[in-house]
């Protein structure tokens, strides 16, 4: 049961908040227009054009401590290319491929992830963005989810797992292809590249509690400045953000429900209900969930590195998981 628990646990961690367009959006609601000038922002917009080429190095690893002991139990990686084959002034369209996708074919939590990305590999992935670089989509998301679906039914049947692993496996999975918010958190390399796309945030040390879109408070911290090369020619700009929660554990299983769904996963009140039951026996003390984000940019708005990481603090457990995007080579036109 313990083992069920964390996972649920993690679940519950991809749920949370971190993004620091969701902090700046509430800040800035609470400044008068006249107070935001481009001296005392750093605005995060795409001055992208056609035929811009870049290539990125996506990684993810999670790991775990059960008592002081630290254990790897995933590491996984990616190189993606992008190409921006259109740009005009209502937004950009983009192909994303992905390749070299290398895994240490450990947890089969995340067996559904690693299967998807290589099950569409070498696939383009046609990207949608708004004029300021804000992710609006995946184009040709049926044609990939389908692909996907016929490939993971053969990889759950030919995995050595028992039968109901590979039957709650397959049928997560179908949920998550089966929703528009599913099938985008299979690609979390978008979110590290475009999820502060469009956002203004103010530059300095900034601190924020968010109680309006959770009924549990989380605060924040962040910060932004602009970045400077040593003979003070302007080289991008920069954004940080710090959060924190504790979710009580009389309401945990109520917020669980609450994310699983809003992502198809049931109805919330029974959802509720059945994971009351089993938090009731199973979690013994509050969730202490904590976030980092620090984010890069080039001045014309294409990310040089992104980080996030989340963590989850039951007292005797510990579960980490850390991601980062980092650019390797640019072809930029008319810049």
């Amino acid at each position: 049961m313990k083992k069920e628990l964390i996972r649920i646990i993690v679940l519950c961690m991809a749920l949370m908040p971190l993004s620091v367009s969701q902090v700046v959006a509430q800040s800035n609601e609470t400044n008068d227009e006249g107070e935001l000038s481009e001296d005392t922002v750093v605005s995060v917009i795409a001055f992208f054009n056609k035929n811009d080429t870049l290539t990125y190095r996506y990684d993810f690893q999670e790991t775990r401590a059960v008592e002081g002991d630290t254990v790897l139990l995933q590491s996984l990686s990616r190189n993606i290319s992008i190409v921006v084959t259109d740009s005009t002034e209502n937004g950009y369209t983009l192909e994303m491929i992905a390749e070299n996708i290398d895994d240490d074919e450990g947890n089969e939590r995340s067996l559904s992830e690693i299967e998807f990305f290589k099950s569409i590999k070498g696939e383009k992935v046609i990207v949608q963005l708004d004029e300021y670089g804000t992710l609006k989509g995946i184009s040709n998301r049926k044609a990939l989810c389908d692909k996907a679906k016929a490939a993971l039914n053969n990889t759950f049947g030919n995995k050595n797992i028992d039968k109901e692993t590979a039957k709650n496996l397959k049928r997560m999975v179908e949920q998550t292809l089966n929703s528009e918010e599913g099938i985008m958190g299979m690609f979390p390399e978008l979110d590290l590249l475009f999820g502060s796309h469009g956002i203004q945030v103010q530059i300095g040390e900034n601190n924020v509690v968010d109680s309006t879109s959770s009924e549990i408070p989380v605060t924040y911290k962040y910060i932004a400045d602009n970045d400077y090369n040593e003979d003070g020619s302007y080289a991008g700009y920069f954004t940080m953000v710090l959060m924190e929660t504790i979710i009580p554990k009389e309401k945990f299983s109520g917020q669980l429900a609450k994310g699983l769904s809003s992502m198809g996963f049931g109805k919330e009140k029974k959802l509720a209900g059945t994971l009351g039951d089993f938090f009731d026996k199973e979690l013994k003390d509050d969730v202490n969930i904590r976030g980092y984000e620090s984010r890069e940019y080039y001045p014309i708005g294409w990310p040089k590195k992104t980080v996030t990481m989340k963590e989850s603090d039951m007292g005797n457990i510990m579960n980490v998981k850390a991601r980062r995007i980092t650019c390797t080579s640019y072809s930029l036109f008319n810049h």
